[in-house]
C-alpha cells in the first residue's frame, strides 16, 4: 500500500522531489554562477565563449526533453531518476578534470543529460499523476526546493574560496551521489497500482480496480469526467499548446540570462563577490513568495491571470536590475522583491496548467515537446548577454532589452484558454509497466 504512517504517499514523493530540487538548484541552476568566473579566469576565456556551454546545456535539455517525456510515460520516473542522478554526479566530477574549452563543453553536455533525465520533466510527471485537486499546491511545494536552494550558493562560494573550483566540483559530485540515489528509490509513477487515488481521497482503489484498464487505456486511471486526455499529437494541434509554449519561451529569455550572469554582472559593477553570492540566495528565497503565493492561488484562481501578473513583475525587475552599481547597491532590494516573485510564480503554475489543459496520460511527452520551444529562449539569452558585455563592457543595455522582451508573454498567456476537445489516447497495454 506504500503508506508511511497516515500520510498519503504522494506527499512523500513531493518531499523527495523538493529535496532533489534543492540539491540541483543549489549546485547547478543557481550555484554554477559561482564557478563561472573562476573557470573562465583559469583559462582566460571570454564571457561569451564560456556562456556557449549554456547553449549546449539548453540545446541538450530541449532535445532530450521529448525523449525524457516519452520514456517516463513508458518506464516510469524511478528508473529515469536513478539513471539521471548518477550521470549528474559523473558530469560534475569530469568537469573538475577539464583542461580545455571543449572538455568544459563536453562535461557540461553530460551534466545536462543527467538533469534532463533526472529532474524537471520526470518529477513533474510523477507529482501530476499523484495529485488532481491539490495539484497546483503539490507542485508549489516541489518547487520550494528550488526556491530554498539559494542557501547552498554561499556554501558553494565558500568552498571555492577555500579549496578552489576543481576540488569543490569533486565534493559536489560525491555529495550528490550519496544523497540523491537513495532518495530516488522513493519515487513511484501512479497511485492506482498501489490501491490509492490521486490526492489520497477516501475510497482507495481496490486491487481489481488497479489492474483494470480504464476507458483511456491506463490501468486504474480514472480521471474526473471534466479532464480530457490529449495524445501528444492532439495537444500539438491546439492553439493553447503553442500559446503556452511561446509564453514560456519569452519568459526564459530573462530567467536564463539572469541565472547565468547575475554574479558576473554584479562583480563587473564592483559589487563584492560575497554580496553577489548572497544576492543569489536572496533571489531564490524571495522567489518563494511567488512560488507559494501564486502556486497556492492556482487551485482557486484562473492561472492565466496569475502568470500574467508574475511576468509583469519579472519584466520590471530585470529593468530595475540594469541600474545596479556599487554606489546603488540598494537597488538590489527592489530587484529581489520584483523579479524573484515574478520569476518564481510561473514555475509551479506551468506544469499545473499543462495537466489541467491536456490531462496526465501523456504528461511527460507533451511537456517534453513544449520544452523544445521554450528552451530556445534559454538557449540564446545567456550568450547574447555575454556577447553584449564583451562588446560594450557593460551589462546595462542587455538587461534593459531582456526586460522588454518578456512583455510579449503577457498577452500570449491571457489568450491561452483551455482547449475544448481532443483525441483521446488509444488503449495500450501498460499492465507490466505501471509499478515503477
Amino acid at each position: 500500500m506504500l503508506k508511511l504512517g497516515k500520510i498519503f504517499y504522494g506527499w512523500w514523493i513531493v518531499l523527495v522531489s523538493a529535496v532533489l530540487n534543492f540539491l540541483i538548484g543549489g549546485t547547478f541552476y543557481y550555484g554554477f554562477t559561482i564557478f563561472f568566473n573562476p573557470i573562465r579566469g583559469s583559462f582566460g576565456w571570454t564571457a561569451a565563449a564560456t556562456s556557449v556551454a549554456f547553449i549546449f546545456q539548453r540545446l541538450e535539455l530541449g532535445l532530450l526533453a521529448p525523449v525524457a517525456g516519452l520514456l517516463v510515460d513508458r518506464v516510469g520516473p524511478r528508473k529515469m531518476m536513478l539513471c539521471g542522478w548518477t550521470v549528474i554526479g559523473i558530469g560534475f566530477f569530469l568537469m573538475s578534470r577539464i583542461t580545455s574549452l571543449w572538455s568544459f563543453y563536453g562535461s557540461f553536455i553530460l551534466l545536462s543529460m543527467g538533469v534532463s533525465f533526472g529532474t524537471f520533466v520526470v518529477m513533474n510527471t510523477a507529482v501530476a499523476n499523484w495529485f488532481y485537486r491539490k495539484r497546483s499546491r503539490a507542485l508549489t511545494l516541489v518547487y520550494v526546493g528550488y526556491g530554498a536552494s539559494g542557501m547552498l550558493v554561499p556554501l558553494i562560494g565558500w568552498l571555492v574560496r577555500q579549496f578552489q573550483w576543481r576540488t569543490t566540483l569533486v565534493i559536489v559530485s560525491i555529495g550528490l551521489w550519496v544523497i540523491s540515489i537513495p532518495l530516488c528509490t522513493v519515487i513511484r509513477h501512479r497511485p492506482q497500482p498501489y490501491g490509492q487515488r490521486p490526492d489520497g481521497e477516501a475510497g482507495e482503489a481496490s486491487g481489481s480496480e488497479a489492474r483494470r484498464p480504464s476507458s483511456n487505456g491506463v490501468r486504474g486511471q480514472d480521471p474526473p469526467p471534466a479532464v480530457i486526455q490529449f495524445t501528444p499529437r492532439a495537444a500539438a494541434r491546439t492553439r493553447a499548446f503553442w500559446l503556452l509554449a511561446f509564453t514560456f519561451f519569452f519568459q526564459q529569455l530573462a530567467t536564463s540570462a539572469v541565472m547565468v550572469h547575475i554574479v558576473p554582472f554584479l562583480e563587473s559593477a564592483k559589487v563584492p563577490t560575497a554580496a553577489a553570492a548572497f544576492t543569489v540566495t536572496g533571489m531564490t528565497l524571495c522567489s518563494l513568495m511567488g512560488r507559494f503565493g501564486f502556486g497556492f492561488l492556482g487551485d482557486f484562481v484562473d492561472k492565466r491571470y496569475l502568470v500574467a501578473t508574475a511576468l509583469a513583475l519579472q519584466s520590471i525587475g530585470v529593468f530595475t536590475f540594469s541600474f545596479v552599481t556599487a554606489d546603488r547597491m540598494w537597488l538590489i532590494a527592489p530587484f529581489l522583491l520584483l523579479y524573484a516573485p515574478g520569476y518564481g510564480g510561473p514555475i509551479p503554475l506551468r506544469p499545473a496548467m499543462q495537466a489541467d489543459y491536456f490531462g496526465t496520460d501523456s504528461f511527460g511527452t507533451i511537456m517534453g515537446l513544449m520544452t523544445v520551444i521554450t528552451m530556445i529562449g534559454g538557449l540564446v539569452s545567456p550568450v547574447f548577454v555575454g556577447w553584449m558585455f564583451d562588446t560594450m563592457g557593460t551589462y546595462t543595455f542587455a538587461w534593459r532589452l531582456i526586460g522588454f522582451l518578456v512583455i510579449p508573454a503577457i498577452p500570449l498567456i491571457l489568450l491561452a484558454r483551455p482547449p475544448v476537445s481532443a483525441s483521446v489516447s488509444p488503449s495500450c497495454p501498460r499492465s507490466q509497466r505501471e509499478i515503477q
